[in-house]
């Protein structure tokens, strides 16, 4: 048994058929499988938690300090 998953990218496809398959009734089906929307995942809800509350504050004085620095040029 082969099996794969495909995008089309119009009506007529073209499938290479494994050598052990020639001459035999083969069984072809399609279905289509849903995929889920892709949300937006906010960089604070993905890393919220992983810095302690102080490395986080020291974080964000560090970035404040060095934004400053970079308006100051």
């Amino acid at each position: 048994m082969a099996s794969t998953i495909i995008i089309p990218r119009k009506t007529k496809v073209s499938l290479p058929v494994p050598s052990s398959f020639v001459g035999k009734q083969v069984f072809v089906t399609f279905d289509v499988i849903e995929e889920k929307p892709k949300t937006a995942t906010r960089l604070s809800d993905k890393f919220r938690g992983v810095l302690s509350k102080n490395s986080a504050k020291n974080f964000i004085q560090h970035t404040k300090k060095m934004r400053e620095e970079w308006d100051n040029i």
